[in-house]
């Protein structure tokens, strides 16, 4: 389901804590757009997208902390590229210095299961960057560990940067239906 409200009455400072508030309480993405309207004020549309078992939580707390009199919501149908499949980028330190890290990396297939694009979790390399520039050594750029993971997967060979080694595993894409 897609709730799109607007509001005219909320401060920048705000936005955080009530997209906060709404993935706490069961949404999936929000999205808080700027635009204007009449008279010339300065607005935020909001699109939160939600399954519909959590309305009514979203809407109280809605209710309490926008100043705005309803939204609207919309059942659109969802249309998810497909096949998506899960891999994994092992990364080894240089010299076998530390752990193997491992980043969970979303895989889009094409009707022949070749790889078409991929992308790495965020969460994942928020971790791997953390093990991998600990005590101020600071080696890789959020940036740059992303676009290595990713070459591992797109390329389906062993990437070397700065010592350590990008070995992508296979995904497992079953037979079609």
């Amino acid at each position: 389901m897609l709730l799109i409200v607007n509001v005219d009455s909320i401060t920048g400072e705000a936005l955080p804590y009530l997209i906060d508030g709404l993935m706490a309480r069961g949404a999936s993405s929000v999205h808080a757009i700027p635009a204007i309207t009449k008279k010339g004020r300065s607005e935020y549309i909001f699109l939160i997208d939600l399954p519909k078992s959590q309305l009514e939580g979203i809407r109280s707390f809605l209710s309490i902390e926008l100043d705005t009199l309803g939204m609207r919501a919309i059942e659109p149908e969802h249309i998810p590229f497909h096949p998506i499949r899960n891999g994994i980028v092992r990364i080894e330190f240089p010299n076998g210095e530390g752990d193997v890290i491992n980043v969970n990396v979303k895989i889009l297939a094409g009707t022949n299961e070749e790889i078409l694009q991929c992308k790495a979790e965020y969460e994942d390399l928020k971790a791997a960057l953390n093990k991998i520039n600990r005590n101020n050594k600071h080696v890789f750029s959020f940036k740059v560990l992303k676009a290595a993971v990713e070459l591992a997967v797109m390329s389906q060979t062993q990437v070397n940067v700065y010592g350590y080694v990008f070995n992508f595993e296979e995904p497992y894409f079953p037979t079609s239906h």
